[in-house]
């Protein structure tokens, strides 16, 4: 299909700033969601990051306890980032950045929803899905890879008639459709 599915569904690991990171997962991203850490930009933020990721869900739900404690909060603060301040952020973001890459969709011509609103969180929805559509296991989803699940639920979804996804062959005809376009309008301008 493409470079963007395989790299995201299949990231491996990662070193960030030294630190041997473990793909995203839907736990990461949950716990993440927890502290409200949308973006990596601060030293707290940073140690927060590589807390999470760099163990199993379980392993890292026993950490935050530590990680949100007085003490834990304090030292964390103080902690010296492990190197610079620009290089540090820019490697967290490129993780956050290649573990969530998700193509472009296209709704289907029979789903003319216009951004429906809903009351539960994001990932709430993605879980539900996983669990309820794809029979992802309730004991295991939360070490589930970030990436896969979300392809996961995209693919099921266009199967069903849902929302187009816009990759590989399809993106670059599209592209082209585009161009000509561009073409046709400056021509008749």
């Amino acid at each position: 299909m493409s470079d963007t599915w395989a790299s995201t569904v299949a990231p491996g690991h990662r070193y960030v700033a030294g630190v041997k990171l473990r793909p995203l997962t839907y736990g990461h991203a949950l716990l993440m969601e927890r502290l409200g850490l949308f973006e990596v930009l601060t030293r707290l933020d940073f140690h927060a990051f590589v807390g999470i990721c760099s163990r199993d869900y379980f392993s890292a739900s026993k950490w935050l306890g530590w990680f949100l404690s007085p003490i834990g909060q304090w030292w964390y603060a103080r902690k010296r980032l492990p190197g610079r301040y620009n290089d540090v952020m820019q490697a967290a973001l490129d993780y956050l950045e290649a573990n969530r890459r998700t193509p472009e969709t296209m709704s289907a011509d029979n789903n003319h929803a216009t951004g429906a609103k809903y009351g539960t969180p994001g990932l709430q929805i993605m879980r539900t899905i996983a669990l309820e559509r794809l029979n992802y296991s309730p004991d295991t989803i939360n070490d589930a890879p970030f990436g896969q699940l979300y392809w996961d639920i995209l693919s099921s979804n266009e199967l069903n008639g849902g929302s187009k996804i816009i990759e590989g062959d399809l993106a670059k005809g599209l592209a082209a459709l585009d161009a000509m376009n561009e073409e046709d309008r400056k021509a008749s301008a």
